[in-house]
């Protein structure tokens, strides 16, 4: 690590030199939102119902310091507070109240109390960029995104809920519509001891990532590079004494994962085609009972198709694809790939924890809360697209420039059985989802939406379970206001 400081020093004084005086700048920007939303059913038997309000404040400071040197940040302000959902920006739930488990006095009573429990500001952003004439220098906490937002998506759509982001260093070669952008990423910063190596203990990334951007013809292509390794640092999510993976009497390992991400995207004025595909590899971190490395081994594909004819009142939208799924029978092997959680196709599937078990194996990003058969549903939009291939195509109907009606219809098959010794069905149902969109003005959106899930035999679990498949449907309404 002091090497990696001593480095971004010569680098840094050797590209402020050129710098001369400037007046210093200060802008904001940011979004205020706003949500209301309840669900019928979510676990297809029993009735099981989850309603819950959300509000939240993202400010996002920039301080153009210099000629060239712009430092950024992002405060977040009310947040879901809950320490097994870290990194969100869900929002703070309407009613956290000042109560206890056992209250005492007044101050902690939720029927006594004039007043809410106080919120929380957070700062999920800070980073430095440093511009010359052929490229920047980037250090400090960074949002990732790149191509569709399949793997790595920053969380700056107007209801993304989550968001990805890195403590990195990187230098940007720009070379006119092309750019080269290699980055550093410290993950976890361990603790250095006179009986380990230093840094032994870490998590570290090391990204690149090539990009091609031609604004004239509306064509963008990208990879991404990421290799993950740890060693004392491995962390590899458990549930309780076991691993969601590996079997028995498994235990940590050495972890050492790269990801390979591709797209490539089309837009003019009347449609837009964009493919990104993913693959990952290396190990998992977890040594199985046989003395055997868990492989990582999952990839993925999604597809955008949308076309809007100029002096139409239609629109019509495509998103397909696949993840594959995890094989519970193969202890040495996770062939599950995850889409990142801010990555949309309908409002109930792969957003809201659905059905008795967990049929999509989604545990290795934290979207299930207890184990690898039964589900979490009292949680917010946790669950993430994996096990599956998906079809899901859209209408939309302009009335107006303020009002529109789209609707979505959205089918999925599940790529393994999720289940040990299970006879699992392939199919998932269908999801009817209708959204009522009001623009009043170009930063003011606001959203009603009712969602009806149909449910596939998928959720019977195989005759070994016989699980009820009752109709389930949802209700949001949610406002946005950017500035």
């Amino acid at each position: 690590m002091v090497k990696i400081a001593f480095n971004i020093a010569i680098i840094f004084s050797s590209l402020v030199i050129s710098w001369g005086s400037y007046a210093g700048d200060f802008q904001w920007s940011g979004l205020y939102r706003i949500e209301g939303l309840s669900i019928s059913n979510s676990n297809l038997s029993g009735k099981k119902e989850k309603s819950y309000g959300l509000q939240h404040l993202i400010l996002r400071p920039r301080i153009d310091a210099a000629d060239g040197i712009t430092i950024r940040t992002r405060f977040d302000i009310f947040n879901y507070g809950l320490s097994n959902l870290p990194s969100n920006q869900l929002g703070s739930i309407w009613g956290n109240g000042v109560g206890t488990a056992s209250p005492t006095n007044s101050s902690n009573s939720n029927v006594a109390s004039q007043s809410q429990a106080p919120e929380s500001l957070q700062v999920s952003e800070l980073y430095l960029t440093l511009t010359q004439e052929f490229g920047a220098l980037v250090v400090g906490r960074v949002p990732l995104q790149f191509g569709l937002g399949m793997v790595h998506s920053s969380g700056n759509g107007l209801f993304d809920h989550w968001m990805d982001n890195r403590d990195l260093v990187g230098y940007k070669i720009v070379m006119g519509n092309l750019y080269l952008l290699p980055m550093y990423g410290k993950v976890a910063e361990g603790t250095s001891g006179t009986t380990s190596l230093e840094g032994s203990d870490d998590v570290n990334d090391m990204m690149i990532q090539f990009q091609y951007e031609s604004p004239e013809s509306g064509m963008e292509m990208g990879l991404f590079y990421q290799g993950r390794s740890a060693n004392g640092g491995n962390d590899v999510p458990e549930n309780g004494s076991d691993f969601f993976i590996g079997g028995a009497g498994a235990r940590k390992g050495r972890l050492s994962t790269r990801n390979i991400s591709l797209y490539g995207l089309k837009e003019t004025k009347d449609f837009r085609f964009g493919v990104e595909a993913s693959w990952q590899e290396g190990n998992l971190g977890i040594v199985t009972a046989l003395d055997e490395e868990v492989e990582l081994a999952g990839y993925g594909l999604a597809i955008e198709f949308s076309y809007k004819p100029e002096n139409s009142s239609l629109q019509y939208a495509i998103k397909t694809g696949f993840a594959t799924g995890d094989d519970p029978n193969t202890d040495n092997r996770y062939e599950g790939f995850v889409f990142d959680k801010n990555y949309d196709i309908a409002f109930l599937m792969f957003n809201h924890t659905l059905g008795q078990k967990n049929f999509f194996r989604t545990e290795l990003v934290g979207t299930q809360n207890t184990n690898t058969t039964t589900t979490d549903h009292n949680q917010p939009d946790i669950e993430a697209l994996s096990n599956v291939y998906y079809f899901s195509p859209s209408l939309t109907y302009k009335w107006n420039d303020k009002w529109d009606l789209q609707t979505t219809l959205t089918t999925a098959w599940l790529q393994v059985d999720p289940l040990v010794g299970g006879d699992t069905d392939k199919s998932l149902g269908y999801e009817l989802d209708m959204a009522f969109n009001y623009r009043p003005f170009d930063r003011v959106t606001w959203v009603n939406q009712i969602g009806l899930l149909f449910p596939g035999k998928a959720f019977e679990g195989g005759n070994t379970n016989n699980f009820d498949t009752g109709f389930a449907f949802g209700l949001v309404t949610k406002a946005a206001i950017s500035f």
